[in-house]
């Protein structure tokens, strides 16, 4: 009997399929790497349900690749051909609520703006905002990759945010870690190791997360810049100052044009921070202040958006303007992260590859962190300009690693840069392969995925 058949023993018909139109569907995520057709999808309805999936899979050596909403960037999400892809999404319940304590547990597939949305009538919120795909983006698939977002130069990003899972391992078997205290000094720390882990070690079917509460008082603003490098000192200025910032985000002139190209927004197409201050009245008037002037003194001046115009509408859709900037083109995508007094060195050394190699870069990105988006634009039909653009990619990242920074702020490694993982990590990889046997002895969760065994 095959895994299929074994699988549809005793999960019901409505939850797995070997259907075409659903294979597709989760044979790619939001990557830009080829798709695999998986053997089957199955959507789990429970902990219990997915342990006797994994020790199934195990038995047969089934690959399983564990998937939210498929959003994923870098390819973690993609299937092997001879796998099961376990479907999370349709666990989304929230299981316990403690307001006093902020905290919260839910089922993995709950989606981060439906979560916030629940907790806002108590006040409060979670914090790492995952960019522009709060819409989607599933609590577990951020646990998974450690995401953040617009507001993680105030509030860190998920793993900060993590006390307690439930896991299954390659085995089948289940374990809680961690526990709902805000400090510990108890025994290795599993639950920050699980949280970017990619599905690698371990299936979440549950996560307890801390919670913050809603600012009293929120401003936000904008500034223009002659040039990319000065609005990136001008970040590096406010870092240096130790000012508290909720979220700065940086487009350059760019990304403002396939903006105005995308959803003719009118905007001024030069280099731009957008930037917004949580807390006190007072205090969030002091530090927007500070910030114009520590702009000011960079080259900058105050850039005034039209009626009805928010930042954050305008920078989520900035990844869609560069994707239909031109027809035929495809985005090849990094999201270094690095030092944040090499903003203005790492911004530079783009804008001149680009120049260079006469391919559109465009950057942006969560720089109040030093996390930075050099995203390429190449004819994936034409293989010499293909070649050249991941060329340049591969250029950019090691340039990261030189100035001691890191080849994923947040999107993860999956398919898309294991080959340059080594370069970071070195022989630490030996470490973690180790780590990996002892999740999952059979190589059947996530295979392939962040390096090779």
């Amino acid at each position: 009997m095959g895994i299929v058949e074994k699988l549809t023993s005793f999960v019901p018909a409505d939850r797995i399929s070997t259907h075409p139109d659903h294979l597709a569907v989760a044979a790619h995520d939001e990557s830009t790497l080829e798709a695999v057709t998986p053997l089957a999808i199955v959507w789990a309805g429970s902990a219990d349900e997915i342990a006797r999936i994994v020790k199934l899979c195990a038995e047969d050596g089934v690959p399983i690749t564990s998937r939210g909403a498929g959003s994923a960037l870098e390819g973690s999400t993609i299937p092997c051909a001879n796998g099961v892809v376990l479907d999370l999404s349709r666990m989304t319940e929230i299981l316990d609520f403690w307001p006093d304590d902020l905290q919260v547990r839910v089922q993995p597939g709950i989606i981060y703006d439906h979560l916030n949305e629940f907790l806002k009538r108590e006040g409060l919120f979670f914090p790492p905002s995952p960019g522009g795909s709060g819409d989607v983006a599933t609590i577990g698939g951020m646990v998974s990759t450690n995401a953040s977002g617009i507001y993680s130069v105030k509030y860190g990003g998920t793993r900060e945010y993590v006390l307690e899972l439930e896991i299954i391992t390659g085995t089948g078997e289940r374990f809680k870690i961690g526990n709902r205290a805000v400090k510990r000094s108890s025994g290795y720390n599993l639950v920050d190791l699980i949280s970017g882990s990619e599905g690698t070690l371990a299936v979440i079917s549950a996560i307890t997360i801390r919670l913050a509460g809603l600012p009293e008082g929120r401003l936000q603003s904008a500034f223009r810049f002659n040039s990319e490098v000065e609005a990136a000192r001008a970040v590096s200025e406010m870092a240096r100052y130790g000012l508290d910032l909720a979220a700065v985000e940086f487009l350059d002139r760019r990304v403002m044009t396939a903006l105005n190209k995308l959803k003719d927004y009118g905007l001024e197409e030069v280099p731009t921070l957008f930037l917004e201050f949580h807390g006190p009245d007072a205090t969030v008037r002091s530090n927007a202040d500070l910030a114009g002037s520590i702009c000011e003194e960079s080259g900058g001046s105050a850039l005034q958006l039209s009626d009805g115009q928010r930042p954050w509408e305008i920078r989520h859709f900035a990844t869609d303007a560069i994707k239909y900037w031109q027809t035929g083109l495809t985005i090849v995508r990094n999201d270094i992260a690095f030092p944040i007094s090499k903003l203005p060195d790492m911004v530079e050394f783009c804008h001149d590859l680009g120049e260079a190699n006469n391919l559109p870069i465009f950057t942006f990105g969560h720089v109040g962190m030093g996390l930075l988006h050099a995203l390429i634009l190449a004819d994936k039909e034409d293989p010499a300009r293909w070649q050249k653009a991941a060329d340049i990619n591969d250029q950019i990242i090691r340039k990261t690693v030189e100035l001691e920074g890191t080849i994923s702020g947040e999107h993860g490694i999956g398919l898309g840069h294991k080959n340059l993982f080594e370069l970071e990590h070195g022989t630490a990889v030996d470490l973690m392969r180790k780590i990996k046997k002892q999740f999952d002895p059979h190589n059947i969760l996530n295979p392939g995925k962040i390096f090779d065994l």
